[in-house]
């Protein structure tokens, strides 16, 4: 049942992890800010990206884990 479990979560993780890459990438460019006169740096922008992706992450981890768990 372990090889299994590998085959359903693997690809997920691996989604998982592009998705925070991805988001990684938009908040470094959200916080280099690079204007048409100098570049604005403001981690706030960056905090908001980063959270923004953490919370749809939380949201659809628990998805799936309900779903796991009504499945058996």
């Amino acid at each position: 049942m372990a090889d299994q479990d590998r085959k359903v979560w693997l690809p997920l993780a691996v989604l998982a992890a592009a998705l925070v890459i991805w988001a990684s990438l938009l908040a470094l460019g959200t916080y280099l800010d690079w204007g048409d006169d100098r570049p604005h740096h403001d981690p706030r922008k960056a905090w908001i990206v980063l959270g923004t992706m953490g919370v749809f992450l939380a949201f659809w981890g628990l998805a799936l884990w309900f779903r796991s768990r009504r499945r058996g």
